[in-house]
């Protein structure tokens, strides 16, 4: 039996990642590229990046994949919000604005005064200087060459665009150009509030729609052979919750790194009046509905720097300290709190400190218990504002290696929790790949093949200790946000 490749791109922050899978479930090669060094921030504010020379390095790894020669279909996931303009010729005329890019704070607040449109659609996206709409207008106001630009393409569209010479994107990769989340178009009143032309922006079509073909340009300089299509993506963490078979409506994937990131799948969209979580366009009429948070794993890497102690050490310590670490509280949220409200000042605290919970065990699993707290927080103002019920919670990320974390989540939030075995981005774009090639299966079937459950965990009783806890933990938040 012949077996079919496909390949998913995944264009990180950090690092790129190339996957190869068969249509069996099984990875065939992978690689990793560092492009960490690539990152510039000419100004504190700034985020940019030369993404040709991203190219330059993705370009001989791509001939050391094995099953290369064999790949039926590509698709490509890169950062949320990462814009790069290009010309007639389709060369980029600056270097990529990235998604953490926030010199548009200026114009943020003129899209804000100037567009009812865009004030009223904050109920599903939040304005914000890392929008690409802020960050037309920052290039606009400073960018000699403005003129000359003849597409604004997203981090996707460009190194699809180097494949195929086409310019096209989806409604997911455009949520943070305003593709509204209903219809799956540019919302033209926005873009007309502030003169700019929407025909900048990419042509939309559905995730999973073929862009293009592999050109022979392309073929001779990859190897990649001449023709194979090229598949309409999504954001890398888009491709991440395929990746973990955040397919269903009511699953939640939670994302526990540097930031504790929240996806779950929904068939309808409810604005939140409050702005505090967002939607993102998915496919086959499901939508993400997200939220994240600045907890994680930040403070557990402090304090086991600060301890001189492993993570494991800390982890077996804290399995030994009862539910509710003897009444100490940690605040997990080190770099600004985003729940239950914003404050970009907040840093992190402990409180009830006594002698008998000061120990490496107690203060580690606080902090645990701190990101349950929060995580649950989240997923109730999300619960809230769909007004349906999540059954089931998927963890991915460093944090989720950690099975005292996981059962934690579980009893706090009393929901099923599944870990899952380190799932790519790339693979998730792999997934993509091969369902837009072959729409005979539904996708959710196409990623269970690929998905693994390392561990499931089911909630137990009740722990007053943890109901308690989070209670102190909010007001304190309460109380203490105006001393910062």
């Amino acid at each position: 039996m012949t077996l079919l490749n496909f390949l998913g791109i995944d264009i990180g922050s950090k690092r790129t990642k190339l996957m190869i899978v068969d249509d069996q479930g099984k990875i065939i090669d992978s690689k990793a590229i560092d492009i960490s060094d690539l990152i510039k921030r000419p100004k504190p504010a700034w985020a940019e990046r030369d993404d040709l020379k991203v190219w330059e390095r993705i370009i001989p790894a791509l001939g050391k994949l094995n099953g290369l020669s064999r790949v039926e279909a590509i698709c490509i996931d890169g950062t949320s919000g990462t814009i790069i303009p290009v010309d007639n010729d389709l060369k980029p005329l600056a270097n990529a604005l990235l998604y953490s890019d926030s010199r548009a704070v200026k114009e943020a607040g003129e899209l804000r005064s100037v567009s009812e449109a865009a004030r009223d659609y904050e109920k599903f996206l939040p304005i914000a200087p890392y929008l690409v709409i802020p960050k037309i207008m920052w290039l606009r106001n400073h960018f000699d060459r403005f003129n000359e630009i003849y597409k604004i393409v997203h981090e996707n569209d460009f190194f699809s665009m180097l494949l195929t010479d086409k310019i096209v994107t989806s409604p997911n990769i455009a949520g943070k150009s305003h593709a509204d989340i209903i219809t799956g178009q540019y919302i033209r009143r926005i873009y007309d509030d502030v003169n700019i032309d929407p025909d900048l922006m990419p042509e939309l079509k559905p995730v999973g729609s073929i862009i293009g073909f592999v050109t022979e340009k392309a073929s001779k300089l990859t190897g990649i052979p001449e023709g194979v299509p090229v598949v309409n993506g999504v954001t890398d963490s888009s491709a991440g919750d395929i990746a973990t078979g955040t397919l269903d409506v009511g699953v939640v994937n939670v994302n526990i790194g540097t930031t504790l990131v929240v996806h779950g799948v929904v068939d309808r969209v409810e604005p939140d009046e409050k702005k505090r979580i967002y939607y993102k366009s998915f496919f086959e009429k499901m939508y993400l509905v997200g939220g994240a948070t600045n907890a994680g794993t930040i403070p557990l890497d402090a304090l086991s720097k600060l301890l001189n102690k492993p993570l494991k050490e800390l982890e077996e310590l804290a399995d030994e300290v009862p539910p509710g670490s003897d009444g100490l509280i940690a605040q997990p949220q080190w770099i600004g709190t985003r729940i239950p409200e914003s404050n970009p000042n907040m840093l992190g605290f402990f409180i009830n400190v006594t002698e008998k919970n000061f120990t490496p065990g107690h203060l580690y699993r606080s902090l645990l218990e701190g990101n349950a707290f929060v995580l649950d927080m989240l997923l109730d103002i999300i619960e809230e504002v769909t007004k349906l019920s999540f059954k089931e919670i998927r963890t991915i990320g460093g944090g989720a290696q950690s099975n005292l974390l996981n059962q934690i989540i579980a009893d706090v939030t009393g929901k099923v929790v599944k870990a899952i075995e380190e799932s790519e981005p790339a693979m998730g774009s792999a997934i993509i790949a091969r369902w837009g090639t072959s729409r005979k299966m539904h996708i959710r079937d196409i990623a269970s093949a690929y998905v693994k459950v390392t561990n499931v965990f089911e909630p137990k009783q009740r722990i007053d200790a943890y109901e308690e806890n989070k209670k102190i933990l909010f007001k304190a938040m309460s109380l203490l946000s105006n001393l910062f």
